[in-house]
């Protein structure tokens, strides 16, 4: 997920700031989603879904969110 989440901002020329913003998180957050120390909650991955418009699977490849395998 991290790669496509960066891809995904890059081409909308976001900085991690704007993206995180429009995400409702806080950059250090983003931050550690896109550089895939942390993993996003259901909330955060439905967010991401709707911000940066992109499918689930366009989005996922067998993460664990919180603790549970979303299968695409």
């Amino acid at each position: 997920m991290r790669e496509r989440l960066r891809q995904a901002r890059l081409a909308r020329g976001w900085t991690q700031a704007e993206a995180a913003r429009r995400l409702g998180i806080t950059e250090r957050a983003y931050r550690h989603l896109e550089y895939g120390t942390h993993n996003p909650s259901h909330r955060t991955v439905r967010r991401i879904k709707e911000v940066f418009g992109l499918s689930y699977d366009e989005l996922m490849d067998n993460v664990f969110v919180d603790n549970e395998t979303c299968a695409p």
